[in-house]
């Protein structure tokens, strides 16, 4: 509907009002239009858009009546004559007047009470979620790569207004299919509007109808077309394609359904030949349906040729059943058939023979199973018959998977035979069969199964990815000590019958291919056992021009810059290469972008206005969407405020520190600190706040507990590295001392401490001593003085004495013995 308004809004000439947006309102009646749509007289509905537009829609007029006049598009309401109002307009009631029907439920007040926006169909009440679009209407919710992606999604067109660069969304157009008979399917599209080409390429996801994961297919091109080689046959596919630019890859929920043209059929199975019991000169052959078709098998072939002559003879058949009639009698005869579906004849069976004689019957072997164990078993093969047996065939059979039966073609001669088979699989049935050649022919087929003992092995996890224009790395998952084959071609059926192939004891190799093309990659246990697959992977060769620069690393990382260093995609460029620089901030969620051309074969850019302490993933590719390589890069943090103190009042303390924009050209005051505190006795770590501020006031701490608090910048957002915390210790006592050198300082704080103290000990002993000393000094010279005094050398001693024989004026004076020329005076 919004097609056909779009074209004939085109393809018609508008009404001179056309333009204004201005619509009559419904007839009276119960609505059953849709919102958005106008109803007409008779009951239909149509498009608001095409109202008053100068073309009858509606079948009676209804939409272009009433309308207002080239000449004035306001149409001024009209003041109510003889009380009366046209069908085609409202009546105002208070005060009464008549206004065209379009103007209501218009949104716009027009009667002075309000009247004309009274009792209007409400709008719809439909909630969207955070992941998608509401029109403004609010008639839909669209998912948000419907947002700017150039179509009309709402019927009010507003998912297409207001689009900016970030907003638009490329979606490619009007996406085709079309196979050819070699099984290819070419996939077009048209370029979606205002895509840059010159950076964005497009890729293809495939998923077969019921798988819920998708594949994908880098064409590395941003050509409007591309050939599909990898899928399988006959099977029913979703295909769709992306727009990757270099900053954004543009999803897309628009697939096409496609169903892939019928491949080869494999062989058919289990050919075998006889007589017939009545007519002479006749070959009865039958045989199994092939084990995949690839598609619906018409018809088989069936080719036959004499013993000795180079000419095949074929006719068809309808089944698995078939006469060649009109034969030679005892003559050798050797016969094949192959399946034929529309794409063509597969593969011939294998060829068996037989003779005609009329009475001879060649009886089947007799298989015999001796012994197995989980990757080999052994069998013994015999004929009960006077037919001499030349030699056997036998056949071993198994499958892993959906895609392709397995086989190993075993000949021996002789007529007894006893064999043991290795390499086989742990846990694998296995299907035996065989038959004996004699000289009249080949035997009937004997079959025997069995299954191996243990359990098997999983399949390997194969990762390929191309790393140049003809060089593929793989890498894979398995068990060690084994050998395993790499397969690859450049088609599914190609992979399963005819691929190329290489062997290693490793878990990775590197593959050389050829240029310009898609490969399907697989890798299996080839020794000591035949072990199943991996998946498949695709990969799309690199074109010389899309190839990644090689060697991207960092030579310099600053505080707000980083120098980056990477080679050109190849040596010695012969022009100069622009190179697409994409900046992506992992913290702040925004990209980036820059351009650098150089015709150097090593180029190194600087990166500048980033932020200290902030996370980035760069990524580099030539201009042209080539192959990306990145790196990830952290820029050094801001450093630690200086001078970080503290301050005790009654009920807080309050933390100081220099502004680090003194030594930090980088950093901005509105940027701010953190605070941090850490609580010994609880443990525990809290965030106390921020501020621009060089001080901070903390409250509330507890006595007795011991407290570390760090300050440094502001974290712009949660993930982000800071700058550099400056550390502070507060113990029970109140005191403060900062330890951003503790450890490194820690001997020498020690002995600021201790030295002073025990100086002012030493310094406080050797005053006591001098003055002990003075004092000692001064006591004894004044007893001597006074000892002396009192000397008798007479009795050769000093008397003190209050005795008889002392003189009266002596008789209160002291007396002191033991004083004696040869005796010293001992002082105590």
């Amino acid at each position: 509907v919004i097609f056909r308004a779009a074209v004939e809004s085109c393809a018609r000439p508008r009404a001179p009002w056309a333009d204004s947006r201005i619509l009559p309102s419904p007839t009276p009646g119960p609505s059953t239009c849709l919102p958005n749509y106008y109803r007409c007289s008779s009951g239909a509905c149509v498009m608001d858009s095409w109202v008053c537009d100068g073309y009858r829609d509606c079948a009676d007029g209804s939409d272009e009546e009433a309308c207002p006049s080239p000449a004035n598009v306001t149409a001024a309401s009209t003041t109510t004559q003889l009380g009366q109002c046209d069908r085609f307009e409202f009546e105002c009631r208070q005060p009464k007047k008549c206004i065209p029907n379009w103007r209501r439920c218009d949104g716009h007040q027009d009667c002075q009470d309000g009247q004309d926006e009274a009792n209007c169909p409400t709008r719809s009440s439909l909630t969207c979620t955070g992941w998608e679009f509401k029109c403004e209407d609010g008639e839909a919710c669209l998912v948000l790569s419907e947002r700017c992606d150039g179509f009309l999604d709402c019927s009010d067109e507003s998912d297409e207004r207001d689009c900016s660069e970030e907003l638009n969304v490329y979606k490619i157009q009007n996406l085709q299919w079309t196979a050819d008979f070699s099984g290819d399917v070419t996939l077009t599209w048209t370029r979606p509007k205002r895509m840059p080409s010159a950076s964005c390429v497009y890729n293809v996801y495939y998923r077969v109808v019921g798988e819920s994961m998708w594949k994908a297919l880098e064409t590395h091109s941003n050509k409007t077309s591309t050939v599909l080689k990898v899928l399988k046959p006959d099977t029913t596919y979703q295909v769709k394609v992306q727009v990757q630019c270099l900053s954004k890859v543009h999803g897309t929920n628009d697939f096409v359904t496609l169903r892939t043209p019928e491949g080869l059929p494999d062989a058919p199975q289990n050919l075998e030949l006889s007589l017939h019991r009545e007519v002479e000169g006749v070959i009865v052959g039958h045989w199994a349906p092939p084990a995949h078709t690839h598609g619906l098998v018409r018809e088989y072939i069936v080719e036959y040729s004499r013993s000795g002559s180079k000419m095949w003879a074929s006719q068809r058949a309808v089944s698995n059943f078939t006469e060649i009639r009109n034969l030679l009698l005892n003559a050798q005869y050797t016969v094949r058939v192959a399946a034929v579906t529309s794409r063509g004849i597969g593969n011939w069976s294998d060829s068996k023979s037989i003779t005609t004689i009329k009475g001879k019957v060649i009886p089947a072997p007799d298989i015999h199973i001796d012994s197995y164990d989980e990757n080999s078993l052994s069998f013994t093969l015999s004929m009960d018959s006077d037919i001499k047996v030349n030699g056997y065939v036998v056949n071993l059979f198994w499958a892993f998977d959906a895609h392709k039966q397995e086989q190993r073609t075993l000949n021996f001669q002789g007529s007894t035979l006893s064999h043991k088979v290795s390499n086989l699989t742990a846990h694998t049935p296995y299907e035996i069969s065989a038959w004996a050649k004699t000289d009249l022919g080949d035997s009937p087929l004997a079959f025997e199964h069995v299954t191996t003992r243990g359990m098997r092995p999983p399949a390997p996890s194969l990762k390929a990815k191309a790393v140049n224009q003809t060089a593929v790395e793989c890498t894979w998952t398995g068990p060690r000590n084994v050998v395993y084959g790499i397969f690859y071609a450049t088609s599914f059926l190609d992979l399963y019958r005819n691929p190329k192939s290489l062997r290693t004891s490793q878990h990775n190799t590197t593959v050389l291919v050829s240029r310009d093309e898609q490969y399907l990659f697989l890798v299996r246990v080839v020794v000591p056992y035949q072990g199943p697959s991996s998946d498949y992977v695709v990969v799309r060769m690199i074109p010389d021009s899309r190839l990644p620069p090689r060697h991207l690393h960092v030579v310099h990382t600053g505080k707000t810059s980083v120098v980056i260093k990477w080679e050109a995609p190849y040596d010695s460029p012969d022009q100069d290469l622009l190179y697409a620089i994409a900046v992506k901030d992992l913290i702040r969620k925004s990209d980036r972008s820059y351009k650098v051309k150089s015709r150097n074969s090593t180029v190194e850019y600087t990166l500048n206005k980033l932020e200290p302490g902030g996370k980035y993933h760069v990524i580099v590719q030539l201009g042209n969407m080539s192959k990306d390589t990145s790196i990830k890069i952290t820029t050094v943090s801001l450093s630690a405020p200086d001078a970080l103190k503290i301050i005790t009042e009654n009920d807080h303390v309050l933390l100081f520190w220099k502004s680090l924009a003194l030594k930090e050209k980088h950093f901005n005051e509105s940027r701010g600190y953190e605070i941090h505190m850490f609580d010994s006795a609880m443990n525990i770590t809290a965030y106390l706040g921020n501020t621009t501020d060089n001080f901070f006031k903390i409250s509330n701490l507890k006595l007795g507990h011991n407290y570390t608090f760090t300050v440094q910048a502001q974290c712009l957002f949660g993930s982000q590295i800071c700058g550099e915390p400056a550390v502070l210790l507060y113990d029970e006592l109140g005191s403060g001392r900062d330890v951003s050198a503790i450890r490194a300082a820690r001997s020498t704080d020690v002995a600021a401490v201790v030295v002073p103290i025990l100086f002012l000990l030493l310094l406080s002993l050797g005053i006591g001593f001098a003055i002990l000393y003075t004092k000692h000094r001064r006591l004894q010279n004044s007893f001597t003085a006074f000892a002396n005094s009192h000397y008798s050398s007479r009795l050769g001693s000093a008397i003190f004495s209050s005795g008889d024989d002392l003189g009266e004026d002596d008789e209160d004076a002291p007396m002191i013995t033991g004083f004696s020329d040869d005796v010293p005076m001992v002082i105590a």
